[in-house]
């Protein structure tokens, strides 16, 4: 039986120092930031578990832009709730552009 995720989806923008920060870095940042909110993250199953989360495409090193990252929740969270918990989490270079809830 597989357990509910409920998904919320984020633009975000990077910038200025941001730009030199690889995509695995970037997943980690998320990662971090996610966990240090204390919302109801959705948790993979399995050996290595970590926050479940999905990227539309990866920015190349040193370009500044936008990406569409997906994240996964065990419980119903708002998107007002997510972007106030997480943007004080976040360094500076990156901005939420856009939240949706799918």
């Amino acid at each position: 039986m597989e357990e509910k995720k409920f998904k919320i989806k984020t633009v975000i923008k990077k910038t200025g120092v941001m730009k030199y920060f690889s995509q695995l870095d970037l997943v980690r940042i998320f990662e971090r930031a996610l966990r240090r909110t204390g919302l109801p993250v959705y948790i993979t199953k399995g050996f290595n578990p970590h926050v479940k989360m999905s990227f539309s495409n990866a920015l190349k090193l040193g370009v500044e832009g936008e990406v569409e990252i997906t994240f996964y929740f065990s419980e119903k969270v708002s998107c007002d709730e997510l972007k106030t918990t997480i943007f004080p989490q976040l360094p500076q270079g990156l901005e939420i552009i856009q939240i949706t809830e799918e």
